[in-house]
């Protein structure tokens, strides 16, 4: 299903969710429209290709596609890519690190001559003349790890950071709410993002921009200005991968021999 999130004369920004099959990760897709132009944010895996695509074509035609965005390297993220790039001209903006690695995804050849490698310091970028800047995440899981920033929207798009798992509401926008949610984003957040001083250096920063909204690639978002800070609370102080397991996660497996095969 579809959800627009913002909508004026000229531009929109749309959430695709529930692509996915019981028993997969449930990812959410986005797709920003300004001028009839379009970027494709973390075009998800191969089974949700045709559904996004039906979707998409209330809004968009694929030709219309100038961006698709990764924001890191996950399978979820981009591993359907090699679908997109025969429908489209569309360039591919990932980070420099993981820029040799989407071709994995694709026939040989066909992204050629189509990667845009991301600077780590991030970059501002236009769709036809709306401003977009790919933001710094760092280690918020990746390495190589990007956030998207629509300043039109208000939106800050954060990949992996702020994702929830079963969430009570598809949308956040009560301190009530977040204070439920917090448990639907902890056990995911505990595992998957290990520096909280990442977490910290990534918060000093987007306070610096004008959000209203921001928006995971996995479950709820979260709406309205005083949650947005609330959530850059939560995550300066919420524990990590390292704070929370330590050494519980580096030890030799037991004596016990499994039978796989």
């Amino acid at each position: 299903m579809s959800t627009i999130l913002y909508e004026d004369e000229n531009h929109k920004c749309i959430k695709f969710e529930g692509l996915t099959a019981e028993g997969e990760i449930p990812s959410n897709q986005f797709l920003i429209v300004h001028n009839r132009r379009g970027l494709l944010l973390d075009c998800g895996g191969y089974r949700v290709y045709k559904t996004i695509l039906g979707e998409m074509a209330h809004f968009l035609p694929a030709g219309s596609l100038d961006y698709i965005f990764l924001s890191h390297q996950d399978p979820d993220i981009g591993s359907g890519i090699n679908l997109w790039l025969p429908i489209c001209n569309a360039k591919i903006l990932v980070s420099a690190l993981w820029e040799r690695f989407v071709p994995a995804f694709c026939v040989r050849g066909i992204a050629e001559g189509r990667l845009f490698p991301i600077p780590d310091q991030g970059v501002r970028f236009q769709l036809s003349d709306a401003p977009l800047m790919a933001i710094a995440a760092h280690f918020l899981h990746s390495p190589g790890n990007f956030h998207l920033y629509d300043p039109v929207a208000k939106i800050l798009f954060t990949s992996d950071l702020g994702a929830s798992v079963a969430a009570h509401k598809a949308v956040i926008d009560t301190d009530d709410d977040f204070r439920l949610h917090i448990e639907n984003m902890r056990g995911f957040h505990n595992r998957y993002m290990p520096s909280n001083t990442a977490c910290r250096n990534w918060a000093a920063m987007v306070r610096k921009l004008d959000v209203e909204m921001i928006v995971p690639q996995h479950g709820a978002h979260i709406v309205g200005k005083s949650l947005v800070e609330t959530f850059y609370q939560w995550v300066e102080t919420e524990k990590t991968a390292l704070d929370d397991f330590g050494d519980e996660l580096f030890q030799l497996p037991n004596e016990e021999v499994v039978t796989i095969l």
